[in-house]
């Protein structure tokens, strides 16, 4: 399925530390409205590569785009990219079909400046699961977390867990999905596409903000393990996240999940479990997070 599933795990981190960050190469994981408009946008500035994956083959994006028919075309069209993109004086746009699944072994050629989510779902946790999996050497997976209403002790976690964030910035509480969405936007509002997030207070809707939706999340680190990835206004309207933030966090990640501290309990007042961590996007004023755990075959979930 890829170049390391054959590999012990110290040689899948040096392989990963190896990988180098391409400048000038973004990565749009969707092919729809919001990946057509990035795709218009970087032929405007000649940014010099631009990969668009989607798993529809008709999707929008497409029709803007040359079109990669199989993976040995991508394999010709990546390699060697590392030391050539920075002479190019034009747009190389192209759209390869893909599911999300694909992506860890796309990466594989090499990590993005920038990668563009433009899917209808937290687009990021959801690839750190995948390659996680992909990577994974021994018999534990990651897996979403999913709280029955009846299970009273993940209850009480996650209303423990929530409780960290103030209610005004609470936008959705999803126990049965292990999800929580945050903003300083109250319902029915919606911020400009030119708005910049500052810092302390809303320029939109004259409102203060103590702290940044980032900050509040880096504040759990005491309680609970987990990841934020930062994002970034790549163009009005559009976030991205930098291609080394991601390589540095998957590399977390992955020691952290293939270590026996895994599954230690943290310190702090929230009485987490010993398999449970949390994987996040956010900007100043908005985030979304989801929690996973992991599984171990015999392992039964303590607190």
């Amino acid at each position: 399925m890829g170049p390391y599933m054959s590999k012990s795990s110290n040689h899948i981190i040096e392989d990963l530390q190896a990988l180098p960050v391409i400048k000038g190469y973004y990565l749009v994981v969707g092919g729809g409205k919001i990946g057509t408009n990035f795709v218009e946008h970087a032929r405007k500035h000649n940014f010099p590569l631009v990969l668009v994956l989607d798993k529809d083959r008709t999707a929008p994006a497409s029709s803007y785009t040359e079109i990669i028919k199989d993976v040995d075309a991508l394999h010709k069209i990546m390699e060697g990219r590392s030391a050539s993109l920075l002479k190019k004086e034009s747009s190389e746009i192209y759209f390869y079909c893909a599911k999300l699944d694909e992506v860890p072994f796309i990466l594989s050629f090499g990590v993005p400046e920038y990668i563009i989510p433009a899917i209808p779902c937290h687009m990021i946790a959801y690839l750190m699961k995948k390659y996680l999996n992909f990577l994974k050497k021994h018999d534990q997976t990651v897996t979403e977390i999913c709280i029955s209403s009846e299970d009273k002790d993940m209850m009480g976690f996650f209303e423990q867990f929530t409780s960290n964030f103030p209610e005004n910035i609470r936008a959705g509480l999803y126990p049965a999905q292990g999800m929580v969405m945050l903003s300083y936007a109250r319902p029915g509002e919606i911020c400009p596409d030119e708005c910049t997030g500052p810092e302390r207070f809303c320029i939109n809707f004259r409102r203060e903000k103590p702290k940044t939706i980032i900050d509040h999340l880096r504040d759990l680190f005491p309680l609970i393990n987990g990841w934020v990835f930062e994002s970034y206004q790549i163009k009005p309207g559009i976030g991205a996240m930098k291609g080394a933030d991601v390589k540095q966090n998957l590399l977390e990640m992955f020691e952290y999940v293939h270590s026996q501290g895994a599954y230690g309990n943290k310190a702090g007042g929230v009485v987490t479990p010993k398999n449970i961590f949390f994987i996040a996007t956010a900007c100043n004023c908005h985030g979304v997070v989801n929690l996973f755990k992991i599984c171990v075959p015999g392992m039964t979930q303590t607190f």
